[in-house]
């Protein structure tokens, strides 16, 4: 808890305040703003086919959500959503390999410094063999995905 504020709904405040600031900087048109939608909702299946996928193989557990579906906290459901926009946002729409390694690399490790940061509150747990290398290599291929599904949409 942050003072009586989940850190899950800390989390999705802040994601929705990045969104909206890249928003009023970017002015995205239309066509941005559709490829990320798509690509928001598409991170939000992703995230919880994998989530719950983990919560039915005994990997991991998420605590003090406002409410969860399934395994998904819902503020996890509006981070998803938020970086899917995010995305869309601050990546052209042309995929080069070079960007997409270097981008997924840096989301990767930050991703993974979040859940050691959320593990270290107990508000997620990890059990069986997961460990944070699975976290950083998953974040690693789910946003080579991203950039690849940005220049597809």
């Amino acid at each position: 808890m942050l003072y009586g504020m989940s850190i899950w709904v800390f989390l999705a405040i802040a994601a929705i305040s990045v969104t909206a600031l890249l928003y009023v900087f970017k002015r995205p048109k239309k066509e941005i703003l559709d490829r990320g939608m798509k690509l928001g909702v598409l991170l939000v299946i992703i995230d919880f086919v994998f989530e719950n996928a983990g919560l039915l193989l005994g990997q991991w557990k998420t605590f003090d959500s406002a409410f969860a579906i399934g395994a998904v906290p819902i503020e996890v459901i509006v981070i998803a959503f938020c970086v899917g926009m995010t995305y869309s946002m601050l990546f052209a729409r042309k995929f080069t390999l070079e960007l997409a390694i270097a981008s997924s690399l840096l989301i990767a490790i930050m991703g993974t410094g979040i859940e050691a940061a959320l593990l270290s509150m107990s508000v997620f747990i990890y059990y069986a063999e997961w460990t944070a290398w699975h976290a950083l290599i998953s974040y690693f291929i789910a946003f080579l995905l991203m950039h690849k599904l940005n220049s597809i949409l």
